[in-house]
């Protein structure tokens, strides 16, 4: 299977449940999936903005890239 990598971000609400949430569903999806820890970041090329907590996830899959 095909190594796949996916960015996630949130800057509302709730960021780490949003996180945690979308995780939770590629699990379903993609096979030996990693998830990186939690990083916040300013936004860029706003202003008045909330931070963005960032992870990005990485697996396997056969599903196609637009499935």
């Amino acid at each position: 299977m095909p190594p796949v990598a996916i960015a996630l971000g949130s800057n509302l609400g709730n960021r780490a449940a949003h996180i945690d949430w979308a995780v939770s569903r590629l699990r379903d999806l993609l096979d030996s999936l990693e998830a990186s820890s939690y990083i916040e970041t300013a936004p860029v090329g706003v202003q008045s903005q909330r931070d963005f907590l960032n992870a990005v996830i990485v697996g396997h899959t056969d599903l196609a890239p637009r499935a």
